[in-house]
């Protein structure tokens, strides 16, 4: 039997899987204002409130993550997505892919951060993977242009045409 969604409640849940792809690798030397930076044995996590968890090696040729949002109605009808991994206003949603090293009591330090965009979803979309108890999917590639960990928002494809770009498969 399929589920179905109400979308007048404030406890519909939603997973999206993120699946995070040609990932930059362990160390990492860029220029961050006048400064150079150099970081070494880098890792890649996914925020939840204040904390990043799930911290992976930055040198896996993919890794994925699978967050879980409610999802509630705005005032225009429009998605709102709740929960401790939505970031920004209800206009703005997003959640962050958090780039760190691990400080010498094992403790993650982030340098940078990618805010992976959610307000382009739609109810037919949110409805369709929750009929077919199957996530939303985004694949996003990992390394920028120049080779470093990408950071910035990162926005659904049709809707970017910078190189860090959401794939989302629905």
């Amino acid at each position: 039997m399929k589920k179905r969604m109400n979308t007048d409640r404030q406890d519909n849940e939603i997973t999206i899987e993120v699946v995070c792809r040609n990932l930059p690798g362990l160390y990492f030397e860029g220029a961050q204002s006048a400064e150079s930076t150099k970081k070494e044995k880098v890792f890649l996590g996914i925020q939840k409130g204040e904390e990043v968890i799930e911290s992976v090696r930055a040198d896996q040729k993919e890794v994925i993550f699978r967050p879980t949002f409610r999802v509630g109605k705005q005032p225009d009808g429009s998605p709102n997505f709740l929960g401790p991994f939505a970031k920004g206003t209800p206009r703005e949603r997003f959640f962050y892919l958090s780039w760190g090293v691990m400080d010498s009591e094992s403790r993650f330090k982030m340098f940078r951060r990618a805010k992976i965009h959610l307000n382009h979803l739609t109810w037919e979309q949110i409805r369709s993977a929750v009929s077919g108890s199957r996530p939303l999917k985004v694949v996003i590639e990992m390394t920028g242009h120049k080779g470093d960990p990408i950071c910035g928002s990162v926005r659904h494809s049709e809707a970017s045409s910078r190189k860090e770009r959401a794939n989302w498969q629905l």
